[in-house]
């Protein structure tokens, strides 16, 4: 399918995506979500320790309170997963269209999710395809680097927290 152009539909066109960025944002937030022991949505600086840690990056305990100060833009003690992306630098990344995308999509998948809320890459690859913004093969890279535990789905609440945070 072409447009008037001759240029090909957006339907064929992949997107520009880093699919490396998005693992790697979605490293962070999953990392943020298992060291989130008391589940607030905040870490605190031994939580924020452990994290680090468990992504390779030893930090004595003042280097993890000074990188905690400096990224507490509210000043509570303690991290969101939105100032853990700042301090990441994972806003430097340019996901901001990926993210205006998926969010663009949230109405039509709260639709179509599962009762169990789950999607799979097939459901977001119709709806994408559909919306004329992304190909099968550009939805299944998506939810690979979204699925942390390699069952080729996501939870819609996983997606919109994604969607949310790009």
């Amino acid at each position: 399918m072409a447009t008037p152009a001759g240029r090909p539909s957006p339907q064929t066109q992949p997107l520009s995506v880093d699919f490396e960025a998005l693992s790697y944002i979605s490293s962070l937030v999953e990392a943020f979500q298992a060291f989130d022991s008391d589940n607030d949505g905040l870490v605190t600086a031994p939580e924020l320790r452990g994290l680090l840690a468990s992504l390779g990056l030893d930090k004595p305990e003042h280097e993890v309170r000074d990188m905690l100060s400096r990224a507490d833009a509210d000043r509570d003690g303690k991290l969101s997963v939105e100032e853990l992306l700042d301090v990441m630098n994972a806003g430097e990344l340019g996901m901001g269209a990926l993210g205006a995308l998926l969010q663009s999509a949230v109405p039509a998948l709260e639709s179509a999710a599962g009762p169990d809320g789950v999607l799979g890459a097939d459901e977001l690859a119709r709806l994408l395809s559909l919306m004329g913004t992304a190909s099968v093969e550009d939805c299944m890279e998506i939810i690979s680097c979204m699925d942390g535990d390699g069952d080729g789905a996501i939870s819609l609440e996983e997606f919109k927290l994604m969607a949310q945070l790009l």
